[in-house]
């Protein structure tokens, strides 16, 4: 098949996110199996036009806005319209339902924003930026859509899209790179994911400040790039938690100057994740760490409530968690042996059926049910 993948980043982008690495694993081994390939995306600094990685044809143009209406022209421009066209959301989608006449059409969906825009813009906006999120699916109610989680599922139902026309697959993983390694002797945990609003990793900081009363030798590992960084520092700051909390470039014991994959090493030596975020598709972090033999401590939000078996493989807070109720279910794991083992070791179990190759098949699944209605 010839396909064509919408989406406003590519694998290459400074930003890139856990939805890019999806579409690159999934799309590397459609060409390994025979699929012709091309990713229409935005452009960026320092950005080629076009260029082909591990086969995929990489089509850059315009910016964060004006990618979504160049996409229309670079299809009709197209002498041999593709056989499928992925039209992927990043809380905007393509609208390919109004454009994309003489191709069969996918919509695929990570996750929807709804409560991420109060955390993230001012109450006009996110008023605004709901209502214009949820008006934009009248268009897609006859579309087929691939999702991962049963949350996002339930999510696309309350907007509107029939239920029989969703259907899930599961999502992939390296188990080559995440795999269990040895533990901190001392309690650490582990915040990993981009530093905005949504992801309350303050919330982390403050409940740290509850911690070191019992336990001064706790420590927190915040790892990730965003706009929050100079304020989380400043709040680090502020409560005099540089002996308790660090961020992944500070040269601390932990980090040996011979690794290459900190990331890896951080999630093998840590004792649990903590994710207490506002909404997610998922949480690839929560997976990844999984295969590490760490639990998580997650919020009961969607994605989350879908990549943490509650009791099981980690702790699910409530929905609009606190620092206090954080700092308890670390106290907890920091005390308990017995119950910190049996989460990793549940972990471990939980993630075998976790790879890229299995969700790969899940996905191409969906692929050929779309092409043959």
């Amino acid at each position: 098949m010839e396909i064509l993948i919408l989406n406003w980043k590519d694998i290459k982008h400074p930003q890139v996110g856990g939805a890019e690495i999806i579409v690159y694993e999934i799309a590397k081994r459609m060409i390994r199996d025979g699929h012709k390939i091309t990713w229409f995306t935005r452009s960026f600094n320092g950005a080629k036009p076009k260029e082909t990685m591990d086969g995929i044809n990489i089509v850059r143009k315009g910016n964060l806005f004006s990618v979504y209406f160049n996409a229309p022209f670079y299809y009709f421009g197209l002498n041999k319209k593709p056989d499928i066209v992925i039209d992927m959301s990043n809380t905007i989608y393509w609208q390919t339902p109004i454009w994309v006449r003489k191709t069969k059409r996918i919509a695929y969906l990570n996750q929807l924003a709804k409560e991420v825009f109060d955390y993230e813009y001012s109450p006009i906006i996110s008023f605004f930026g709901k209502l214009v999120e949820k008006i934009q699916y009248l268009t897609y109610r006859n579309t087929p859509f691939a999702c991962y989680s049963e949350s996002t599922k339930k999510d696309l139902i309350s907007y509107g899209i029939p239920e029989k026309n969703i259907q899930l697959f599961y999502l992939g993983l390296d188990h080559s790179r995440y795999n269990k390694g040895r533990k901190s002797k001392t309690p650490l945990f582990l915040c990993v994911s981009r530093l905005v609003k949504m992801k309350r990793t303050d919330l982390v900081i403050r409940a740290f400040d509850i911690v070191r009363k019992t336990h001064p030798e706790a420590k927190l590992c915040i790892m990730g790039y965003g706009y929050e960084r100079d304020r989380l520092e400043k709040l680090r700051d502020d409560l005099k938690l540089h002996n308790n909390v660090f961020f992944q470039d500070e040269d601390i014991l932990y980090f040996k100057k011979d690794v290459k994959d900190r990331k890896v090493e951080m999630m093998q030596k840590a004792w649990a994740l903590i994710f207490p975020s506002v909404k997610e598709g998922w949480g690839m972090t929560v997976t990844e760490c999984a295969a590490c033999g760490t639990p998580s401590i997650v919020t009961d939000v969607t994605g989350l409530r879908d990549s943490v078996v509650k009791d099981r493989t980690g702790i699910v807070l409530s929905k609009k968690t606190d620092p206090q109720e954080i700092a308890t279910a670390i106290i907890k794991l920091t005390e308990d042996d017995k119950l910190r083992k049996e989460l990793s070791k549940n972990c471990k179990e939980w993630v075998k059926k976790f790879t890229w190759e299995k969700s790969y098949e899940g996905f191409m699944k969906i692929l050929r049910n779309t092409t043959e209605r």
